[in-house]
């Protein structure tokens, strides 16, 4: 019996071992998590749906705001059903605070008006207040920084 339990042992870390051995040699091959600041600042999104409907009314709110200050373009997505929406701040036009961050928002918070009918929020919680905990923490912090940087 000890030894199948050895060789089960053994066998979880070969494959624990294998498994990041693929994922050093994948993230090597990317040498980017995609999230590079493309050269003339377009940012993109992709949504699911039609993009006919995207822009039927005006652009949804969350983007419609920014819409004067931007070049905004849709294409076909590659490969699977929606379209990506394109946009950049457009040269000489000022926007309050970072444009980058505002634009970054924009995108994310039109493509959840135009999917879900409203824009996602973690917080207020429900449940209402729970105590801190060291790993209650660590969530909270990951949804504060949810809308800052990182892939779209």
């Amino acid at each position: 019996m000890a030894g199948r339990a050895a060789a089960a042992v053994g066998l979880g870390v070969a494959g624990v071992a294998a498994g990041l051995v693929a994922r050093s040699l994948v993230k090597k091959e990317r040498e980017s998590d995609g999230d590079g600041a493309h050269p003339e600042g377009w940012k993109a999104v992709t949504v699911l749906g039609d993009a006919s409907d995207f822009a039927r009314d005006g652009y949804p709110e969350p983007l419609q705001r920014l819409a004067g200050s931007l070049e905004i373009r849709i294409d076909p997505a590659p490969g699977v059903e929606g379209f990506e929406v394109h946009a950049r701040v457009r040269k000489g036009v000022d926007v309050d605070g970072d444009p980058n961050a505002a634009l970054r928002a924009a995108l994310r918070d039109a493509k959840q008006v135009f999917e879900t009918g409203e824009i996602l929020r973690a917080t207020p919680r429900p449940h209402g207040k729970r105590p801190r905990t060291l790993l209650g923490a660590a969530v909270d912090t990951a949804e504060d920084d949810a809308k800052g940087e990182g892939v779209l």
